[in-house]
């Protein structure tokens, strides 16, 4: 049940992904269109075609819409898709310790990432929700489509905080993985934890 479970949220943290990812490239092929298409509305042979072409002006809200979706998506993908060993890694020297150092080493990593992003939870939420300025400050261009109101610039950075408390639940998993890794076959065996 929970394997289930886990793999519909991964699918739809993929899904989340596929349509942010599919909404920059819209976005992005509109600001390129908007900003050519005066230029090229002499060749359409249409009249209506190359008069209505010839009046399109660059569009302004692109270019910070694409940088908000980017910040989403590099945020929220690291937090919900990006395994850890997905990720390149140079560990020559931690393939050549013994298991039982291999393990503590993992532990280390584990309990030092935790306790860095559980000491600077507080700050970042103070830095991101509770300032004025985050809050006054807007994206000047681009607006919530429902309200029209402008989007204030904290939520420019609120993924940050997100990939934050899924790190500290990621790794406060894997070090439990690692200590019952431990208990269960020794530090001496072959076994070198849990693959995250």
């Amino acid at each position: 049940m929970i394997t289930r479970i886990g793999s519909w949220l991964s699918r739809l943290a993929n899904f989340i992904l596929a349509t942010v990812l599919a909404a920059i490239f819209v976005t992005f092929l509109a600001q390129i269109f908007a900003r050519y298409a005066p230029k090229i509305a002499t060749a359409v042979p249409a009249s209506a075609v190359s008069q209505w072409l010839s009046t399109l002006e660059p569009i302004g809200w692109t270019v910070n819409l694409i940088s908000l979706l980017w910040v989403w998506l590099i945020f929220f993908g690291c937090a919900f898709v990006v395994k850890e060993r997905d990720h390149v890694v140079f560990d020559v020297l931690v393939q050549a310790m013994p298991p039982w150092l291999k393990l503590f080493c993992k532990l280390f990593v584990a309990v030092v990432i935790v306790c860095a992003m559980i000491w600077s939870l507080g700050p970042v939420w103070d830095a991101i929700f509770g300032s004025r300025l985050m809050e006054l400050k807007k994206i000047q261009t681009v607006r919530i489509p429902i309200t029209g109101d402008r989007i204030a610039m904290k939520w420019l950075f609120a993924p940050y905080f997100l990939l934050m408390v899924v790190l500290i639940v990621r790794y406060s998993y894997f070090g439990v993985q690692l200590i019952k890794s431990i208990g269960n076959h020794g530090p001496l065996t072959g076994k070198s934890g849990p693959e995250t």
